[in-house]
């Protein structure tokens, strides 16, 4: 099988999109930021939404001495890690320090970048469960003021990125997160700053941020709800994730006001770790989405891209999740449902190889984080 290479955020695109940093990282390792993606198959597994606590023991010191070693490897200053098997949290951890020093923990909320998207196409997909909301629909149908947006453009078009719409971040936008990171942007003014469409609607594929800003809309419109009051509502506060929340641009957020406002509901939100392995879990083997719309976001294309997911292969290991790069921020999260495995990883370093980190091996024949957790599932 053909492997697609692809970066966390900025996916091979007409215009070379510009992955959106805004930070000078360590010197020490210049690896490039991958995921890997092969077309295979495999349909999610029951579960609970909420998973127990783990019944079985597991190498704790083994788990921490390969997480520490990941996290030195690529030189990051902090990683946090969580792993549910079977519906049960097995393991999570935390190496090194937050980029002010502190003592890294496992509870630490960190940016998730793009992993954004998968609550937003969950919301929408429920949306459409509820019939407010067509897949089919224009998304003039439903932001008739967007008459820069062309007529032809879907909702689902944007929830798989063949829509054709240029991507936010490019250089004048960079230029503005640079040298004005505490103004806050109105969408609209978002979407003035973004270039022409890089094909026609349905002519291709390409990984933009656009399309999530327009999602966000389109669900702030339909349901008169802001997108911090959706997340909260429809999936956070129900499934207990207490440390998951949007940003919005207010003083002390974990974002400056620019960033968050530009990259809304494609990449502003905060988690830890365990609360991204549980929504995981909850979302990729649980009941999250009734079955037909849950059917409909794992349909991967020919670019491995479903709605708001992506199929990924990642350390000898297939599934479905969503990588995230923003700023100084790296996330993953895969659910492997032959294995039953769910892993998130965050990590506040930019560009870091995921790979690498999952397979680093702290001593010859030491087990790596991939081994252990996949040691799990034998």
């Amino acid at each position: 099988m053909t492997a697609l290479l692809v970066t966390l955020l900025a996916f091979t695109a007409p215009g070379a999109a510009l992955a959106p940093l805004g930070a000078i990282e360590p010197a020490a390792v210049a690896s490039p930021l991958t995921a890997l993606l092969v077309p295979e198959r495999h349909p999610p597994l029951a579960g609970t939404s909420t998973p127990r606590p783990a019944a079985r023991a597991v190498d704790e010191e083994a788990f921490q001495a390969a997480l520490d070693e990941a996290r030195e490897r690529e030189g990051a200053f902090g990683v946090t890690f969580a792993l549910i098997h079977d519906g049960s949290v097995a393991w999570v951890g935390a190496s090194g320090t937050t980029r002010d020093k502190r003592p890294m923990a496992v509870d630490e909320p960190m940016v998730i970048g793009s992993v954004t998207k998968t609550f937003v196409a969950t919301i929408v997909l429920e949306l459409v469960a509820e019939g407010r909301i067509g897949l089919d629909d224009s998304v003039r149908t439903h932001l008739p003021g967007l008459r820069s947006i062309d007529r032809d453009i879907t909702v689902e078009q944007l929830l798989d990125h063949t829509s054709g719409l240029a991507d936010v971040f490019n250089e004048r936008t960079r230029v503005a997160l640079e040298t004005d990171p505490d103004r806050a942007w109105s969408p609209n003014q978002v979407l003035r700053a973004v270039a022409e469409p890089w094909y026609e609607p349905g002519e291709g594929w390409a990984y933009s941020n656009t399309n999530y800003l327009l999602l966000t809309l389109i669900a702030e419109e339909v349901t008169g709800q802001p997108l911090e009051e959706l997340v909260a509502q429809r999936i956070t506060g129900p499934l207990g994730l207490d440390a998951t929340s949007v940003l919005t641009g207010a003083p002390g957020e974990a974002l400056s006001p620019a960033w968050s406002t530009m990259f809304r509901g494609s990449g502003a939100m905060v988690s830890t770790a365990p609360d991204v392995a549980r929504w995981g879990e909850a979302l990729y083997a649980g009941t999250v989405l009734r079955p037909t719309q849950r059917l409909a976001m794992l349909d991967v294309n020919r670019d491995d891209y479903g709605l708001g997911v992506q199929r990924i292969e990642i350390a000898g290991v297939t599934g479905y999740g969503h990588t995230g790069l923003l700023n100084t921020n790296t996330t993953l999260l895969i659910h492997v449902p032959s294995r039953d495995l769910t892993i998130a990883m965050l990590v506040n370093r930019a560009r870091v190889d995921l790979d690498l980190m999952l397979r680093a091996h702290p001593a010859p024949g030491e087990p790596s984080l991939i081994d252990l957790a996949l040691a799990l599932t034998r």
